[in-house]
């Protein structure tokens, strides 16, 4: 899988004291056990305090097990290092999480393309989309690639639709929102340094196609398709 073609990863936690928890994997080493040390930490006594590793490379996400123990399970089968695919199971312990190697795999985007279905017919504005994304670059790495929901939140809290690791960013920093015309507008939340398009800083602004937004350290390139 090229890099190109790689977009947001994340892990849901499945089972265990964690249970319906979203992490988001935006790091090219990211590391799962018991240690608070890890990036993804799990409450589980079960657990090894170094128990694996998510890392990304050219082929995709690849699980490594870094303990050596042979616990660490992919679809109920020990593994020592293996490349990740969507939909996989991962068994640490008593914990179950689920491998997602996009967002297209979330139900939102079915809804959306529902949505467009009664739009066939009908004239499309030149200046509108009904599918954005987001390209994704950062001072600290590889960029990535993003499909954006009705309404995407950004910020440090990892409940947000895109999560970032950046102590200049608020929890919740800005909010990307469809509208109804089918074109994106960009909100700033209050945030402590502030939303910026185009090197400009902004409270609420409808974006077009090529914009570049900063938020801390990162850089996210507004980007329209249609379908």
């Amino acid at each position: 899988m090229a890099d190109e073609d790689i977009s947001t990863a994340y892990l849901l936690i499945q089972h265990g004291p964690q249970a319906g928890k979203r992490v988001e994997l935006w790091k090219d080493c990211t590391t799962i056990g018991r240690s608070r040390q890890c990036d993804i930490f799990l409450e589980d006594i079960t657990v090894h305090r170094k128990q694996a590793s998510i890392l990304f490379s050219p082929m995709g996400f690849v699980l490594r097990d870094d303990h050596g123990s042979g616990d660490s399970f992919v679809n109920g089968k020990p593994v020592r290092e293996q490349i990740l695919r969507d939909g996989d199971r991962l068994t640490f312990g008593n914990t179950e999480l689920i491998f997602y190697a996009h967002e297209g795999t979330r139900p939102f985007q079915l809804a959306s393309s529902r949505g467009r279905e009664s739009q066939r017919r009908k004239k499309l504005d030149p200046n509108a989309s009904s599918i954005g994304r987001l390209e994704i670059g950062s001072l600290y790495g590889p960029g990535r690639r993003f499909d954006l929901l009705p309404e995407t939140t950004i910020g440090r809290s990892s409940d947000c639709s895109i999560f970032m690791e950046d102590l200049t960013v608020s929890r919740e920093h800005a909010i990307i929102r469809l509208l109804p015309d089918g074109t994106y507008e960009i909100e700033d939340q209050h945030s402590a340094t502030g939303t910026f398009v185009n090197g400009i800083q902004i409270q609420r602004y409808r974006l077009v196609e090529g914009d570049v937004i900063q938020i801390g350290a990162s850089t996210f390139t507004f980007r329209r398709s249609r379908s």
